[in-house]
């Protein structure tokens, strides 16, 4: 069963799951709520008039609180509890359905009953929200009554902004391209409706939505917007059920279930990423998952009212992770102690050293400085009474002490310094019933007491008291204040920026200005934007390809290498060819994300295109062979691809009717009349592919006219921006160089997957080098648009997802945590960097690619052709 299926097939359940508990599939009428009793017990006997019996009852429960429901049976009917729930304990007895919420339960539950008769089944779904005894949320009227059935609000009482949601009743039916995306536009999918005489004239916008819903006034508010990626995941609950535990859930009773919903996000992250993709938050790839997706796809929507929320509050802190997974116990010189030592305690050095591994410090500390940060702690042994722990002038103490850490450089470190109240902040937690302000993660602080900490103000230093009930207000200090003493250590790793060159350098350009400075010879050209460490080669014309003096050109060998290549004889099972993956009618590639080869198993990697593999210095994604001869040997006795031996091939082949005598042919010249080898059978496949090289393009036309008459009209003028484009702000030419546009060395791209399901090591496969992790081989643009999909693994289909993908930057996963520490971190490529694109730049760009990619060559050269006669 593929994954597609599996997918399709949870999604419909989710559906099924979304009319039962919502009764949101024909806004089933039988699924009003059961009204909670003020003691907490609910009775409802159904007695004189007989009463429609509910199969989606809903109801709220206080905490520790019980709710009864007894049902009217006849005498061949039983009550049966089938599901018992989570959140509380349920139990049927004779007629009576019992619920008792647990005393700390908070979260929606599902409890199914039916009642059984000897020839049919009623089955009941309950809906048991358990609240605290101020439950967090409360649903208000839309005041829409062409909405009241699609949407609803629900008010968030725990907010200290009284932020209140409209959620839609049926997300899938709801949907929306982001912004203001033409409907006009190919491609646009989303579907919605506005108001009963809708006519659709209106597009199904994220913005068309959010100036509906404050046209009327949802609700009595009128400042609606798309949430933010903080605001959302708000909303997420551990205690709320998913499909599977790898999911994020919202409560159900009061917002749609999310299955694989994804719902639109404010752009407001930050972040640098091309123009046609927004932020999203995908419910189907995990818990708290962000994910860019094109602006014009069709996606669910909520809006959010009220005063965006400041992520670096304290209050609005998360309980805190387990200490083990929040901070990493560090030597004297700054690296991890093992694992086994990391609850130990520090008996010979009075002061505890940590590495500040949670996403909240990082997230924190990067949306305010936007850099990525990585915070280290110093803090005392509370049992020292040296003035370590607690320092009395800030005049002389406070200075001199971090002065003494600096130059023995604790923990490898010489910047420590007294943290300002924000950073502090970060270590605070306040309870929930609005309790004190109070230091987090005790164990790992070395059992912090309570009292005044010294904190850096913008002008000296300031007091702050723990445990407090305040907002973070410290106190002037004075020369005699006593105060402890915790330190902070940072580092700011600045993210990829984009080229200084390129930055507000993205209008059109004057097109008769661009061809003059094109009209010349390429050693003319405007200078390209390429790093100052590279050895740059000027794009150009292909040279022919040279045949080695071991391994010298015939056409015998060409033809004979052809009919191998095409001939599944060469696989253990007779049908896997060459061409299997190399089909000429596919640009020599497969079209295949991966390659399925013997017994339909299926690769690892994409099939690299062999048109102009003569020019390779080294072959496969790894660059594992030196020479195609290597190379044409390898895929044979790969256990994936044919999975035939060396011996037995030759074996088949010498007993072959006509290609012992092919190869004598092929090799007369050299005298040998000997049984077929493997080195023979390696000479005449690479000899057959130097001849596979690409036919002229129009760049190609263009490049020489350019230079013999300064003519550039071979080229239109969008085709001659995205040259431009390639050469310049798209810094392609950094790795994309040449006449056969590649650097021929080994990168990385950021598509390593390190310890994921995917993971894909690269170079460092071969070489056992931890800087080669991740790295593979620069492939060749020639012909480029004839050899989707692209990258190693085949990741992306489209030219326009290649393009936003670097524009964007690529994943630039900047190791934090453990992986600080690991060797073999994979580190990105420097050549790769945001390039800011925007759509008519992305559009020209992909425009330039098509005049590099001519019609692709089904059969071998001819000996003119390769400048042999």
């Amino acid at each position: 069963m593929t994954t597609h299926t599996l997918k399709n097939m949870r999604r419909q359940l989710m559906l099924i799951t979304c009319c039962t508990l919502l009764a949101a599939c024909g806004n089933d009428s039988s699924s009003e709520a059961v009204t909670n009793s003020g003691t907490g017990s609910n009775t409802d006997t159904d007695s004189g008039n007989k009463q429609t019996l509910l199969l989606n009852p809903r109801i709220q429960l206080t905490q520790g609180l019980t709710t009864t429901k007894q049902y009217t049976l006849t005498a061949t009917q039983e009550l049966r509890l089938i599901q018992p729930g989570s959140q509380g304990n349920a139990s049927v007895q004779g007629d009576t359905f019992t619920y008792q919420a647990n005393a700390d339960a908070q979260g929606s539950d599902h409890v199914k009953i039916a009642i059984i008769s000897n020839d049919k089944i009623e089955t009941i779904n309950w809906l048991i929200r358990v609240n605290k005894p101020s439950p967090r949320f409360t649903t208000l009227a839309l005041g829409d009554s062409t909405k009241d059935k699609v949407w609803q609000c629900v008010a968030d009482t725990q907010t200290h902004q009284g932020v209140v949601w409209a959620t839609p009743l049926q997300p899938t039916s709801q949907t929306y391209a982001w912004g203001n995306w033409p409907p006009t536009l190919p491609a646009f999918q989303a579907q919605c409706q506005f108001s009963e005489s809708d006519d659709n004239s209106q597009a199904c916008t994220t913005d068309r939505l959010v100036e509906y819903a404050n046209q009327q006034s949802w609700c009595g508010r009128n400042d609606w917007r798309l949430p933010s990626s903080y605001e959302m995941k708000k909303l997420i609950s551990e205690q709320d059920y998913a499909l599977d535990n790898n999911q994020a859930a919202i409560d159900p009773y009061f917002f749609a279930p999310t299955g694989f919903e994804t719902y639109w996000l404010a752009d407001d992250d930050g972040q640098p990423h091309s123009d046609n993709v927004a932020p999203t938050l995908d419910f189907a790839t995990g818990r708290y998952a962000t994910v860019m997706a094109n602006k014009r796809k069709p996606k669910s929507a909520m809006l959010v009212s009220g005063v965006k929320r400041d992520t670096t509050l304290p209050a609005e802190q998360e309980k805190p992770q387990a200490e083990q997974d929040s901070f990493i116990r560090l030597d004297n010189d700054g690296q991890p102690l093992a694992k086994s030592l990391q609850d130990s305690d520090y008996s010979d050095n009075p002061w505890r050293c940590l590495d500040d591994m949670r996403g909240l410090v990082r997230d924190n500390l990067y949306l305010r400085d936007n850099q990525f940060s990585n915070v280290y702690w110093l803090t005392p042994d509370p049992q020292d009474n040296s003035n370590t722990n607690q320092v009395l002038s800030i005049q002389v103490d406070v200075p001199a002490i971090i002065a003494d850490i600096n130059q023995a450089q604790y923990c490898g470190r010489n910047n420590w310094r007294v943290p300002t109240t924000d950073e502090l902040a970060m270590l605070l937690y306040k309870g929930e019933q609005k309790s004190d302000y109070n230091l987090l993660y005790t164990t790992s602080l070395n059992q912090p007491k309570s009292g005044d900490y010294w904190v850096k103000k913008t002008a000296g230093y300031g007091l702050y008291s723990l445990p407090t009930m305040t907002d973070l207000h410290t106190k002037v200090a004075t020369d005699t204040d006593t105060a402890r003493i915790l330190l902070i250590a940072t580092e700011f790793e600045q993210r990829a920026s984009e080229d200084p060159r390129s930055v507000n350098n993205h209008s059109k350009p004057n097109f008769n200005h661009l061809r003059q400075a094109y009209a010349s010879n390429s050693d003319h050209w405007p200078p390209a934007f390429v790093d100052d460490e590279l050895s740059y080669q000027e794009l150009g014309l292909m040279p022919k390809p040279s045949f080695p003096h071991t391994n010298p050109y015939n056409e015998r060998k060409v033809s004979l290498g052809e009919k191998l290549f095409f001939d599944p004889v060469l696989s253990q099972a007779g049908d896997v060819s060459c061409s299997s993956c190399h089909d000429p009618k596919l640009g020599w590639g497969d079209g295949q994300e991966v390659s399925i080869g013997h017994d339909r198993q299926r690769g690892k990697r994409n099939a690299p295109t062999i048109v102009n593999s003569a020019f390779l210095p080294t072959l496969f994604w790894d660059s594992r062979a030196a020479t195609l001869e290597q190379q044409a040997l390898m895929p044979i006795q790969d256990p994936v691809e044919m999975a035939e031996s060396l011996p037995n091939l030759l074996s088949r082949l010498n007993a072959h009717p006509q290609y012992p005598a092919l190869f004598k042919q092929a090799f007369s010249e050299g005298g040998i009349n000997s049984d077929i080898t493997e080195q023979q059978l390696g000479m005449v496949l690479a000899t057959f592919q130097r001849t596979i090289i690409s036919n002229t393009s129009r760049f190609d036309t263009f490049v020489s006219q350019a230079d013999s008459a300064g003519d550039t009209s071979a080229l239109s003028d969008k085709e001659l921006w995205g040259l431009d484009i390639f050469r310049r702000n798209g810094r392609c030419v950094n790795c994309h160089m040449g006449a056969e546009f590649t650097d021929h060395k080994m990168q990385n791209v950021g598509l390593t997957y390190y310890q994921g399901f995917y993971e894909d090591l690269g170079l460092y496969n071969i070489d056992g080098k931890p800087s080669s992790v991740g790295k593979f081989k620069t492939p060749s643009l020639r012909d480029v648009m004839n050899h989707q999909p692209w990258f190693h693994n085949g990741l992306l289909d489209t030219m326009e997802g290649v393009i936003s993908m670097y524009s964007a930057g690529m994943a630039d996963n900047a190791p934090f945590g453990w992986n600080k520490y690991d060797p073999t971190y994979p580190v990105l490529s420097k050549q790769i960097r945001p390039l800011n694109l925007t759509v008519e730049e992305a559009q020209a760009l992909q425009a330039f690619l098509t005049t590099i990619t001519a019609p692709t060559r089904q059969k071998p050269a001819s000996r003119t052709e390769l400048a042999l006669n």
